[in-house]
């Protein structure tokens, strides 16, 4: 299980001009109680209304989570 916190983490190194919005993003989504890749992966494919639904997170972000979902799921297969 990969922790949303260090896979957000590590994503910095592939979106170094985005860092600052990558922590913020990490930061709410724990606050909001998504901890873990998989919960996050699996709100944004079934209910993406919910991630948009948790504080500071808005329609940018979402689109921005859907991008870091995609590759996360690509490299599980």
């Amino acid at each position: 299980m990969i922790v949303v916190k260090d896979y957000f983490t590590a994503c910095e190194e592939r979106f170094p001009e985005k860092r600052s919005e990558l922590r913020r993003i990490s930061l709410c989504l724990r606050r909001g109680g998504i901890l873990t890749m998989e919960a996050l992966c699996q709100m944004q494919r079934e209910t993406p209304e919910k991630v948009t639904a948790i504080r500071d997170i808005g329609e940018k972000s979402s689109k921005f989570i859907a991008v870091i979902c995609r590759q996360y799921e690509d490299s599980k297969q």
